[in-house]
């Protein structure tokens, strides 16, 4: 039995949604930074913070080619200990910090209970 002082933190999971900003430059942006954005989030990926995550598409991508989709935000379900654990790191997001990709001004954190399709 392990020890009160050895368990491992109680987790919750949180959806993210970060909308691009409405720049018609924004989408260039987002491409010049993800890079950048992936490498930064690595640690994360494998900690397994980030549940899912990914691009939010315009409607007209629904059933489009790869090359005719259009990004248009984040959106993600992370897990971790507090909502400022998570809002920390996002603030430390490339897409963040450059001030050219998400409107921060629209980000949310919303604690989320996952009721059906858990990987």
């Amino acid at each position: 039995m392990a020890s009160p002082l050895s368990a491992a933190p109680l987790l919750y999971k949180f959806l993210v949604y970060a909308p691009d900003k409405a720049d018609p430059d924004a989408p260039q942006y987002r491409q010049a930074l993800m890079e950048e954005h992936m490498k930064a989030n690595e640690e994360k990926f494998k900690s397994g913070f980030f549940r899912i995550g990914g691009a939010l598409l315009t409607e007209p991508a629904v059933g489009a080619p790869d090359d005719k989709r259009s990004m248009v935000g984040s959106c993600m379900i992370v897990e971790a200990e507090s909502l400022e654990a998570v809002r920390e790191h996002i603030k430390k997001d490339p897409y963040w910090t450059s001030g050219k990709v998400w409107d921060t001004d629209r980000v949310a954190i919303h604690p989320f209970y996952w009721a059906v399709g858990q990987p």
